[in-house]
């Protein structure tokens, strides 16, 4: 049985002006098919019936393009149509329609490969060229609303309980054996043993498997789906190079991925420049996991440094660290 809803989202988007910077960097991670990492904000969730919507509005480019973002299973979508208006200034405020798509026009929500592999279906709903920007906003603002009809398969509706096409948070701890010796001398991520990427890091390569990249990381599993995607092969033996991190860092980050601890050899660069490196590293993967302890260590080295200027400022006369210390 389907049922019928209809919803009326007004979105303010401010401080145009500021997302021009962020529009360049997006199109150059769209190119390198880093979609995890781009810059994008978010309004709502919103609820239409029992469909739980999010409006996502991306920078790309010189454009501003808003996504409707199905935070459900997008099967439970039979059609859908909306309508954009934006309100113009130069005509006394008045509200123009500037894209839409009819109910009846529409047979399905369907959801591009790389609206996939950011781990939510979407689609685009419009955009705004920067000779519009300029001609609607008001103040460094301007303001949309969205009309949205949207029929839905009640049949296919997945249970309360059930999984949802969300991208689940990234597991705090992964099975452990992974990380038990499978000899005494050997472990799954050192011997290689069903390996089926190989990661080229400058002069270092390190085996490791797609399945267990994926379940750790959205960041891997978005690029690794995009890469197959893209160029559509089985990926048995699928080379792939890291840029801009050292071999030592991407080697502890793979012993933490599989295993959910540092390696016992983890501090023996400087204490602070390892942690520092790898927290780089693990908000570039988004092992949150990892960051967390790195973002800990680091705040403690801080305020021990904070603590010991204080300390040789108060009983040493000293000027200039009474000065950083205020700053």
């Amino acid at each position: 049985m389907d049922s019928f809803a209809e919803g009326l989202y007004t979105v303010e988007t401010k401080e145009v002006s500021t997302l021009a910077p962020q529009g360049r960097i997006n199109r150059e991670l769209y190119e390198i098919k880093s979609y995890e990492r781009m810059y994008t904000i978010k309004y709502g969730p919103f609820t239409l019936g029992d469909i739980e919507w999010e409006i996502r509005l991306f920078p790309f480019g010189e454009l501003l393009e808003y996504y409707l973002c199905l935070l459900d299973d997008a099967v439970v979508v039979k059609k859908f149509g909306y309508i954009s208006l934006v309100q113009d200034h130069s005509s006394n405020g008045d509200w123009k329609i500037h894209t839409g798509i009819k109910l009846n026009e529409e047979k399905g929500f369907n959801v591009p490969w790389w609206a996939e592999a950011m781990g939510c279906p979407m689609v685009r709903l419009t955009y705004f060229s920067k000779s519009e920007q300029e001609k609607y906003s008001k103040d460094d603002c301007f303001l949309n609303k969205f009309v949205l009809w949207v029929i839905a398969d009640d049949s296919r509706k997945a249970p309360a309980n059930a999984v949802c096409l969300r991208r689940p948070q990234q597991p705090e701890f992964i099975s452990p054996n992974l990380s038990v010796p499978s000899t005494a001398s050997s472990t799954l991520l050192v011997s290689g043993d069903f390996a089926d990427i190989i990661f080229l890091v400058k002069k270092d390569t390190f085996a490791a498997h797609r399945c267990v990249l994926a379940a750790r990381s959205s960041v891997f599993r978005s690029e690794l789906l995009a890469l197959q995607k893209d160029i559509n092969m089985s990926m048995n033996s699928l080379c792939v190079s890291v840029q801009h991190i050292d071999g030592l860092t991407f080697k502890h980050l793979l012993h933490f991925i599989y295993t959910d601890t540092l390696p016992p050899d983890f501090e023996e660069v400087t204490l602070t420049e390892r942690y520092h490196r790898m927290f780089v590293a693990a908000h570039r993967f988004k092992i949150e996991g990892l960051k967390l302890i790195c973002e800990k260590k680091l705040t403690k080295v801080v305020a021990d440094a904070m603590i010991t200027a204080i300390d040789l400022s108060e009983y040493h006369e000293t000027g200039q660290l009474k000065i950083v210390q205020h700053d």
